[in-house]
């Protein structure tokens, strides 16, 4: 085997043996556990694999986009198109979702390659192999393959908007702009949470990415061709939104986080009231019945007025609030996720809630703090790595051979905490682990680097 091909052998390898150990497992789990759960693997109802399912199967066999399971198929924008549309011809085909996770693992290994052809641009090749792997055989990327979930796609899709702009060879300015534009419309297809990514990655890169002296015309051409690439792929689905709902929205999600995660978490810790009263206070307010949060496009409007209004009642504290959200994000464990989710399938699950680690933090208290870790102390091991990973990538933006891109994959990084806010675990820190694996691995390397050459430590990079 030729030497430049070694790499790409070992990340397949390894991908079909960790992502197949994966699939095999949460199979066996469902084959052998008697529960309703179990059954439905991998496409439980009542989750978001089940809505999934959902959406695709009436797109199939009715042809309408909705999440309705009765004869009365009412048009959905609660989810968007581009996982059901992924989804769509194994089910035409083989009339099961099984399959799809077998395309999956293809999609981990080309996500696999793309990462590995990034990191090696910033560190040495071995050590950037030895860091695509350690992404390969995360508990959250190993869960995502193995389940229908919309995050192995995206991950994919995200991480070749990343590749193309960063690291790809296209010399054309204009081309590899609207590209990239093209593409991350097409990830907010797939998970909204890409939908502002723009006001920040444009300002980031002009701010901590471009050195001023490359600065020129041609630049802001370019971003304003990004944006319209951007716009223009959005528009198809804003505008069916408007003919079939009425709304122009993209999606109904932002406007029902907004307030049932944002404001109600934050009303909930400000007032020191159950989260259930916070929420039927909202909904007082904003004069909806008490239940759940309503996810009708109707509703978009008065829930985002309202989430405003709290939010702005006590900004400073908010802010406080929402940055405390960033620990759980930035700590978060993927093996308690995976774990969580062999669980819903066993018959001795018991899915009486407990407090999360951001109840303890906002407002603070020890003794929640404490039955969070007599909880969850086994993940203690994983929350300490992504706490460390964290602080080597805050090291980087100083000690790094390569300053600039580190910070710009911050900028990224704060992107995705930001909007993921109070609902931060680690399901929702994946599209940014290669990027905090990536940097870490930088910072390492140049401290190693320095002690062999006998340097301090802290040496800065070029």
């Amino acid at each position: 085997m030729q030497r430049r091909y070694r790499p790409y052998a070992i990340l397949f390898i390894i991908t079909v043996i960790a992502g197949g150990a994966s699939i095999a497992y949460l199979t066996h789990v469902a084959e052998t556990s008697d529960t309703r759960m179990a059954r439905e693997y991998p496409t439980q109802s009542g989750t978001m694999s089940g809505e999934f399912a959902t959406l695709t199967v009436n797109l199939i066999d009715h042809q309408v986009f909705s999440m309705s399971t009765t004869s009365t198929l009412t048009p959905d924008m609660w989810r968007t198109p581009g996982y059901p549309a992924f989804l769509a011809p194994f089910y035409a085909l083989f009339g099961d979702f099984y399959p799809v996770l077998i395309a999956q693992l293809l999609l981990l290994f080309l996500t696999a390659v793309l990462i590995f052809r990034m990191a090696k641009r910033v560190i040495p090749e071995s050590w950037a192999l030895a860091t695509t792997v350690l992404y390969i055989v995360l508990p959250t990327t190993l869960l995502s393959v193995a389940t229908i979930m919309n995050e192995t796609l995206f991950m994919f899709v995200f991480v070749s908007a990343l590749y193309v702009f960063f690291f790809s060879s296209m010399k054309n300015i204009y081309a590899r702009w609207v590209l990239t534009g093209a593409i991350l419309g097409a990830a907010a297809y797939i998970k909204p949470a890409a939908l502002y990514i723009l006001p920040f990655f444009i300002p980031a890169y002009f701010l901590v990415f471009l050195p001023w002296k490359e600065f020129s015309r041609k630049y802001a051409i370019a971003a304003v061709l990004m944006v319209l690439t951007f716009a223009a792929v959005l528009a198809p689905w804003c505008l069916r939104n408007n003919h079939v709902l009425g709304s122009l929205q993209f999606a109904s999600t932002s406007a029902f986080q907004l307030f049932r995660h944002n404001a109600t978490q934050f009303y909930e810790a400000y007032n020191g009231i159950p989260n259930i009263e916070a929420r039927y206070a909202l909904q007082d307010r904003a004069g909806i019945p008490h239940g759940p949060v309503p996810l009708d496009p109707k509703y978009s409007e008065v829930l985002k007025k309202v989430a405003v209004e709290v939010i702005l009642e006590h900004p400073f504290s908010y802010t406080l609030f929402h940055l405390s959200t960033f620990i759980p994000f930035f700590t978060a464990s993927g093996a308690g996720n995976y774990d969580r989710f062999v669980y819903l399938m066993l018959p001795e699950f018991d899915p009486a809630p407990e407090p999360s680690l951001l109840k303890a933090l906002h407002p603070f208290s020890f003794p929640t703090l404490l039955i969070v870790l007599k909880n969850h102390g086994w993940t203690l091991v994983e929350n300490a790595f992504w706490a460390f990973t964290t602080l080597l990538v805050l090291l980087g933006l100083w000690y790094s051979k390569n300053r600039r891109l580190a910070w710009m994959f911050f900028s990224i990084m704060l992107y995705f905490a930001l909007v993921t806010g109070p609902i931060a675990h680690a399901r929702y820190r994946m599209p940014i682990e290669p990027l905090i694996l990536i940097g870490a691995a930088a910072t390492l390397n140049l401290f190693w680097e320095n002690k062999k050459n006998g340097r301090k430590l802290l040496a800065t990079g070029s």
